[in-house]
């Protein structure tokens, strides 16, 4: 029984039908357009919680830094009034002239074999004497002896505050009492002299007109303490400068004060002076900002000079902070953020009001951000939850519809295949048979066209052997040559007729260098070749006629060009040495021939070659040029220079 004859249809109306019946472009677009609203206002929202939390961050770190800040300054403060209360008390006891002298430390002070008049044991007390620097004769005992009423309250403050580690009064004339005791005797140099510590000339007159209490940079102390600060009040009796009144932190009392603070999200903070130097860093800052730490200076020698502790990092001269620097120095409080190593930091400041010292907090912004990228975190967790259930669903539904579009494939793909094949056929020059109808319009005429195409290929193929037949028929003939030359690898490709017009053997090379083809011309005649070449390659398009004479190779031209590498199928080996080789050749042409002229007849036979550039590059240079070589005279012999 005769099957049913199908409709023939359009690829695209009949793929648009079954598109349209399935309804898939209405949905598509319709849940398109709900998640786009839902990530807009999802995108809204977040930004504004995110913008809020973030400023919500920015301000806890600043309160946190103001609030350790302040702890500091009134520990600093309350440091700087003992300094204040107990130079007041100095100054009242160098006036007291009726004062009452224990004879237990009259008896502890003595002059020792090293020059220094001061106190001999330690019984638990203070130890006090004259630096040895200064004259003997103008030391003022009464006046020192007299400052043992200060010991009391030197005690008291040292006892009663931990943050203090030693007190200290200094006489004008270089007259020390110091508390816990430390053996002056032993430790003092001969040429010892208070004055070179910033602990006195900072609260001198000269330096300290206003009389203020000031507190030292970071220095070792010359009593062997390691490296401190101190508060320093100056005491008079009227206006006569009697001597200095200090108060002793070590660096690690002021590191402990920082390292024990509280900073929100794991943070730390720096200290540094008015001058944007470091005072304390800890164990942390010195690992994330590179710094090398500060040696612990010698504690078991007096100091003869005043030794400032070096800044670890400068404000100023660091990369990580010189784009704050300026307005770290200049403003009161503030923040802002910083790169380390590729990671942003978050950076807060307050100014101490005591001594205008600068505390600096750094946090890593993933630290204080945490919250708000938790937050982010989750709307993009929604976003995704509904991306995942509208895929979910349109796997379902495509699924569905499998059903209905597998027998579509199977009508496009079958015929398709078949098309496929037969070009495939057709390319490789097999035969090749009439397909049928498909029943779509599209692949018939697609085949029909195929059929045609192969028609005309085995046409034109005929067409192309017969006339290479009679083209080789007629170089056969006529004893004439044709060449090829690919200019840029400088390679000359030759018909065999032109070694039989030479004379040769014909097992000559089909392929030879151009220097080596250029060995065989005549001397005469190879400067005259060059320039029309020269000429031609640079002569877009034009032609070429040229005479010259000719050899066939000999032996040693034969071993020549086998062992420079050239095949009789054109392999070159060597690459850039092509035109060194080509130029040394040339170079040699000349004397080669005249050394085996005058001994050997060679037969010369003149040729002409025409012809011209057939191939150029986008930029114009020639890239192949193809001719003809004739023969024009049939003299057998003739020695070298003569036609």
């Amino acid at each position: 029984m005769q099957a049913p004859t199908r409709s023939a249809i359009t690829i695209k109306k009949w793929v648009w039908r079954a598109l349209f019946t399935s309804t898939m472009i209405p949905l598509l677009l319709v849940e398109t357009a709900l998640v786009a609203v839902y990530f807009l206002s999802n995108d809204e929202i977040r930004d504004a919680n995110l913008s809020y939390l973030q400023a919500q961050s920015s301000s806890e770190l600043n309160l946190a830094i103001l609030r350790e800040a302040k702890s500091l300054g009134r520990q600093l403060e309350h440091v700087q009034n003992l300094s204040s209360s107990m130079a007041l008390q100095a100054s009242d006891i160098a006036l007291d002239e009726d004062a009452v002298i224990a004879p237990s430390e009259r008896a502890r002070h003595t002059a020792h074999l090293n020059g220094v008049w001061a106190t001999q044991g330690n019984n638990g007390d203070q130890a006090s004497g004259y630096y040895p620097r200064l004259p003997l004769s103008t030391h003022d005992i009464p006046l020192a002896l007299r400052m043992t009423g200060i010991d009391p309250i030197m005690r008291n403050i040292v006892s009663s505050h931990s943050s203090v580690v030693q007190t200290f009064t200094t006489l004008a004339d270089c007259y020390v009492r110091i508390y816990p005791y430390v053996d002056l005797a032993e430790l003092v140099p001969a040429d010892h002299d208070c004055r070179n510590f910033s602990f006195f000339y900072r609260a001198a007159p000269d330096e300290n007109p206003a009389r203020r209490t000031i507190w030292t940079d970071v220095y070792e102390d010359p009593a062997g303490n390691g490296w401190m600060t101190s508060a320093v009040t100056p005491f008079y009796a009227e206006d006569r400068f009697l001597g200095v009144a200090g108060v002793d932190m070590t660096l690690d009392v002021i590191v402990n004060q920082i390292l024990a603070m509280e900073l929100p999200w794991s943070g730390f903070a720096i200290l540094f002076d008015k001058y944007g130097r470091s005072l304390a860093v800890p164990q942390r800052g010195e690992n994330l900002l590179s710094l090398m730490p500060i040696e612990r200076p010698d504690m078991g020698e007096m100091l003869e000079e005043d030794i400032i502790r070096p800044a670890q990092l400068e404000l100023e001269k660091h990369d990580v902070f010189a784009p704050l620097a300026a307005q770290i120095l200049a403003q009161r409080r503030g923040s802002g953020s910083v790169m380390v190593e590729g990671a942003p930091y978050k950076v807060a400041w307050e100014r101490l009001e005591s001594n205008d010292w600068i505390m600096l907090s750094m946090v890593a912004e993933d630290a204080v951000f945490s919250r708000t990228a938790e937050i982010g975190r989750n709307f993009q967790l929604v976003g995704m939850a509904l991306v995942g259930g509208l895929i979910l669903f349109y796997l379902s539904f495509f699924i569905l519809m499998s059903w209905r579009t597998h027998h579509i494939s199977r009508r496009l793909s079958v015929p398709l295949s078949e098309l496929r094949d037969r070009l495939h056929r057709i390319g490789m020059g097999a035969e090749v048979e009439s397909a049928g109808a498909s029943g779509i319009v599209e692949l018939d005429e697609a085949n029909s066209t195929a059929e045609e195409m192969y028609r005309r290929l085995r046409q034109t193929q005929t067409e192309l052997q017969a006339s290479e037949r009679r083209l080789l028929d007629s170089l056969e003939a006529s004893g004439d040559s044709l060449w090829e030359m690919d200019i840029p690898e400088h390679v000359i490709r030759v018909h065999p007729n032109l070694w039989k017009m030479l004379g040769a053997s014909g097992h000559e090379p089909l392929v030879m260098r151009e220097a080596d083809f250029d060995r065989l011309i005549h001397p005469e005649d190879l400067e005259a070749v060059h320039m029309l070449r020269h000429k031609v390659f640079t002569t877009f398009g034009e032609s070429f006629e040229c005479q010259y004479r000719m050899r066939a190779p000999k032996e040693e031209d034969l071993q020549y060009i086998e062992d420079m590498g050239v095949a009789n199928n054109g392999a070159i080996s060597g690459g850039a040495e092509t035109v060194h080789a080509a130029l040394a050749a040339e170079e040699s042409v000349m004397s080669r021939e005249e050394t085996e002229g005058d001994s050997d007849l060679i037969c010369w036979v003149l040729l002409s070659s025409r012809g011209r550039v057939v191939s150029w590059d986008a930029e114009r240079h020639p890239l192949k040029a193809a001719g003809m070589h004739i023969r024009l005279d049939q003299n057998p012999r003739l020695r070298p220079g003569l036609l």
